[in-house]
């Protein structure tokens, strides 16, 4: 929320533009928003469990603000409506905020005191490590509260200065915000296009900035691993093109002794397969072992690396490297079946 400004008076009689749970609530009405929740976010505030004091940053939430900022829990639960409407002192933790507090017992059902009122945990939500949009990993070291809660005990006061919403179409944020600026706007007594009565923020808007690096970067990937898979098929098939030079005594003598052409293609074809696909088994152990090898180094600058390979990832390698044999060996397969026992027994 802002403040309104009185036209040709500016700032020295401008009022602030209050929002309530009423206008939430007309809000989470409209049609093109699935689910709203109040926004209160309250810095370094001294929370305490046994003999360990912290200075964690408390957020207030209504039930469905864990499950907008996709937070999973590891162990216990979110908040009920009904713990919500009666300001009931119970807390979430980030995995971060329970390690710092509790170490490696168990959090829930335990009491915290925030500034020294009670809270029972209730839940202790999964990493999420760093992100897009919080630098480092800022949800993880969160204490969550009911944000009636938060008002009462913490705040002592009313008011809802930010919300969060969340679309029906998450391409569509600008159209909500508008919507729901015009509800507010009805029942506050300001003008829907006032620039300074409703501060707001999309996303999406960000998201597709950083979409178009991915798309930018994913495109350059595609297009150097094309590169890579032609310069590697050429090089298969130099290498097949030779051992069929080498041994063109043995491709005479199989055909003297009644091999047929079809046979000598599909043993040169398949030995090309079948180095290619070596190869491609051989790099992805490489891979996963050079993951696990870096994986507690990179936890340590905050980037979280997968403990295990995608299986479908890793057979896309593997059948991409087959194909390139199919097509690298073909040639010199063909070379292969066409040679001659005549000329091939000369090399005896």
């Amino acid at each position: 929320a802002g403040v309104v400004l009185k036209d040709r008076v500016g700032e020295r009689s401008s009022r602030q533009v209050s929002v309530d749970d009423e206008d939430v609530l007309r809000i989470s009405a409209l049609d093109s928003i699935v689910e709203v929740s109040p926004n209160l976010t309250v810095w370094n505030q001294v929370v305490r469990y046994g003999s360990r004091t912290k200075l964690l940053t408390l957020q207030g939430w209504n039930a469905a603000g864990p499950g907008m900022r996709n937070f999973e829990f590891e162990t216990g639960r979110g908040f009920t409506p009904l713990e919500v409407e009666r300001a009931m002192s119970v807390a979430i933790l980030g995995p971060e905020a329970k390690h710092r507090l509790f170490g490696a017992a168990p959090a829930v059902g335990k009491s915290i005191r925030i500034e020294g009122k009670a809270f029972r945990v209730i839940g202790v939500t999964k990493a999420k490590g760093s992100q897009i949009i919080n630098n480092g990993s800022l949800d993880d070291t969160l204490v969550i509260a009911p944000y009636t809660t938060v008002q009462r005990w913490i705040l002592r006061d009313d008011a809802l200065e930010e919300w969060m919403l969340t679309p029906q179409d998450v391409t569509e944020g600008q159209a909500s915000i508008r919507a729901a600026t015009r509800m507010i706007a009805l029942h506050d007594g300001f003008q829907p296009d006032s620039e300074t009565a409703i501060y707001s923020a999309d996303f999406w808007d960000s998201f597709q900035v950083i979409y178009g690096m991915f798309f930018a970067i994913q495109f350059f990937y595609v297009v150097a691993g094309l590169v890579t898979l032609f310069v590697g098929a050429v090089g298969v098939m130099n290498i097949m093109l030779v051992v069929v030079g080498e041994r063109v005594a043995e491709i005479g003598l199989r055909k003297a002794i009644g091999a047929r052409k079809q046979e000598v293609f599909l043993q040169f074809l398949f030995e090309a397969i079948a180095v290619a696909v070596s190869a491609g088994v051989f790099g992805a152990v490489l891979g996963w072992l050079a993951v696990r090898a870096l994986q507690a180094p990179a936890a340590e600058i905050g980037i979280m690396l997968p403990d295990d390979p995608d299986p479908l990832t890793t057979l896309s390698i593997i059948a991409a490297m087959g194909l390139v044999a199919v097509v690298a060996g073909v040639l010199p397969a063909l070379r292969a079946s066409r040679v001659m026992p005549s000329e091939a027994l000369r090399a005896l």
